[in-house]
Order: C-alpha cells, then sequence, then structure tokens
C-alpha cells in the first residue's frame, strides 16, 4: 500500500473515532450537567443536555429526567428516554442531594467518574433544599452555580471527593447570595456551615481564596484575598487588598469584629477531630510521626 494510502486510511479511522463510530457530534445528546435528588424514598437524575435545534440567538437548553430505586438506575432510565447517543465529555457540573452524606458523595462521585472521565472541569455542589421542577429550574440552577463559581472564585473538582479516607467537603448552592459549605465525615453526621464561616471552611479546605461575606449580624461586608500558612497545627490566615465596609453607618471596630468571627468561626470547624477536612493532622504527623497527639488547632489573622 503506498504512503498516500497508508495516510488517508489513518486520517479516515481518526475521524470515525471523533465522530463516535460515525455519529456526528452534531447529533449526539451533550450532557452539560447532571442533578440529583431523592424523593419519595427514590432517586430522581435531571440530565441538563445543550440543545442543538435552538437556533443562534443564545445558549439553549433541554431536560431529560427519569427514577429509580438507586443513583445508577436513575440515570440509566434517564439515558433511555433519549434517542441520541449521550457524549459526556463537555460535562461541567454535578449537584449532589440535599441532605447528602459522605457515602452518598462517595457513591454518586463514583458514578460520576466512570460517566465524566472525559470531562477535566467538572465542578461539584450540595442541592439546595427547595423543590424544583427539572423541566423549568435545571438551566437556571446550572447557570446560577456557574456564576456563584465565578464570583467566589470557588471550585470543588469532582476529585476532591475521593482525595481523604475519612471525609469529603463540597459546597452547597443557596438561592440568595454566597454558598453555604458541607462537611461530610465518614462515620458522622453531615454539618453544613453557612457564611462567613462556610467562606473559611472553603479557604481552609483549598477550594477558595478570598471572603466576600457580610458580617457582624449582617452589619459589615468584607471583601479580602487570602492566603493560608500552617505550621504544624497552628494556621495563619494572610488577608491581602482587604476591604471592610460599615453596612449601618456605624463607628465599629470592623477589623476587631472580623477577627472575632475568625476566631469563633475557626474554633467550632474544629472542635470535631471525626475528619481531618484540613489537612492539620496530616501536617503533624508528617513532622513529628503517625500516632503522636495534635496540639489544639490555632489561628492568627495577618493583614497584609
Amino acid at each position: 500500500m503506498s504512503v498516500q494510502k497508508v495516510k488517508a486510511c489513518l486520517i479516515l479511522c481518526v475521524a470515525v473515532l471523533l465522530c463516535g463510530c460515525g455519529q456526528a457530534l452534531s447529533e449526539r445528546e451533550i450532557v452539560r450537567a447532571v442533578f440529583f435528588a431523592q424523593q419519595q424514598g427514590q432517586y430522581s437524575v435531571c440530565l441538563l443536555l445543550a440543545d442543538q435545534n435552538g437556533g443562534e440567538d443564545g445558549v439553549h437548553y433541554k431536560t431529560a429526567s427519569a427514577r429509580g430505586a438507586t443513583p445508577a438506575q436513575a440515570l440509566h432510565r434517564t439515558e433511555d428516554t433519549l434517542p441520541g447517543q449521550l457524549y459526556y465529555g463537555l460535562l461541567d457540573l454535578a449537584a449532589l442531594p440535599p441532605g447528602s452524606d459522605w457515602q452518598t458523595a462517595q457513591t454518586l462521585g463514583t458514578l460520576l467518574y466512570d460517566k465524566a472521565q472525559p470531562a477535566p472541569e467538572l465542578s461539584v455542589f450540595v442541592l439546595d433544599d427547595a423543590a424544583h421542577s427539572w423541566a423549568q429550574d435545571a438551566a437556571n440552577l446550572y447557570e446560577d452555580m456557574k456564576a456563584v463559581e465565578q464570583e467566589y472564585a470557588l471550585h470543588c473538582g469532582l476529585q476532591q471527593l475521593f482525595t481523604q479516607a475519612d471525609g469529603c467537603a463540597v459546597p452547597g448552592y443557596r438561592t440568595d447570595s454566597g454558598y453555604d459549605f458541607y462537611l461530610l465525615a465518614k462515620d458522622a453526621p453531615a454539618r453544613r456551615v453557612s457564611g462567613l464561616p462556610a467562606q473559611l471552611a472553603a479557604v481552609l479546605c483549598g477550594q477558595a481564596d478570598n471572603f466576600f461575606s457580610a458580617y457582624h449580624d449582617g452589619q459589615a461586608l468584607c471583601k479580602s484575598e487570602v492566603n493560608v500558612t500552617v505550621e504544624d497545627t497552628a494556621v495563619q490566615l494572610h488577608l491581602r487588598d482587604c476591604t471592610l465596609q460599615s453596612l449601618a453607618d456605624a463607628d465599629d471596630d470592623l477589623q476587631g469584629f472580623l477577627c472575632a468571627e475568625l476566631q469563633h468561626a475557626f474554633a467550632a470547624l474544629t472542635n470535631d477531630a471525626k475528619a481531618d477536612f484540613f489537612h492539620l493532622q496530616f501536617w503533624h504527623e508528617n513532622l513529628y510521626g503517625v500516632g503522636r497527639e495534635a496540639p489544639a488547632p490555632t489561628l492568627a489573622v495577618v493583614f497584609e
């Protein structure tokens, strides 16, 4: 066979593979997000798909949903409602059910990993407690979660569900502003925190690098870049370009109130040693060996 014919055969093979064994990308069902919920003892799954027949005036979506006794069954039934071959290569968001625990996160994370291996930047949230109509709400939920991720420089990837054996931490979607944060220990009930404690938890987990939150009973606003350094279990929180704004026209000690609330939040977040969410025990054992009891964690707030 001539060199030209070999090249032509190779090009044809590559084209067939890229098109999904002869199926053009425009004929596939392109999944952008997957939402899980639990309803009446069953799982409900919604796939948000790109509507490729929606015209050129903006982004268009369509949905497919179904129920099942397990998440895998609900997802399989949802896929069966679609006529085309599903393509998960552009999937970039997944929402776990409200009230998820560690086992739920592991189960759904594994299921998503099997489906979404081509998707490098899949983001994970826990869904809020509101009742949602998938057909009416899925597109707005997707856009809102992506907006929260961008506005707060927040990111929890799928792989972060599996980096620790004793727990995982996931941001939670909320409809008003900011985000909640879920601490899911392996052998304990899930903990959800809101407001400044949620943003502190996200920073300590390495899922965010800024504060943009109200504090002091909603009378002040903090906006700051944040960097964390750790020596043993002593944490330093470095606040750079920090702007503190009074929302009540009061002459309060805004910096003092912020430091006090951060100290209180840190103490509450670290008083339960069921899971090493912030890797403090990990760093201590790297310094002194496995099995050595770690000193109580401390926090120092540094304004730069």
